[in-house]
């Protein structure tokens, strides 16, 4: 059975790093070897991994209420996820 995945590509290093579509935004980001401040653990209370996804939007999942509350929050541009 064939896993499904997807191309990362953080900018504006460049670099890139094919994970599974179950992998989180900050997972990727790790495993290229980059820095992503956060300082919740995953908990989504912080908003220091708040990313923009430029294009993809169709690999991520949706977001979860807690997620979209805190981008609310956060006055965060519709192309803000939160990388957790």
């Amino acid at each position: 059975m064939e896993v499904a995945t997807t191309t990362v590509r953080c900018e504006p290093s460049g670099r890139e790093v094919v994970v599974v579509h179950s992998t989180s935004l900050v997972e990727a980001v790790h495993q290229v070897g980059l820095p992503l401040g956060q300082s919740c653990d995953g908990a989504v209370v912080c908003g220091f991994c708040r990313v923009r996804v430029v294009e993809g939007w169709v690999n991520l999942s949706p977001p979860a209420a807690q997620e979209v509350g805190l981008l609310r929050m956060l006055h965060a541009r519709p192309e803000e996820r939160l990388a957790c």
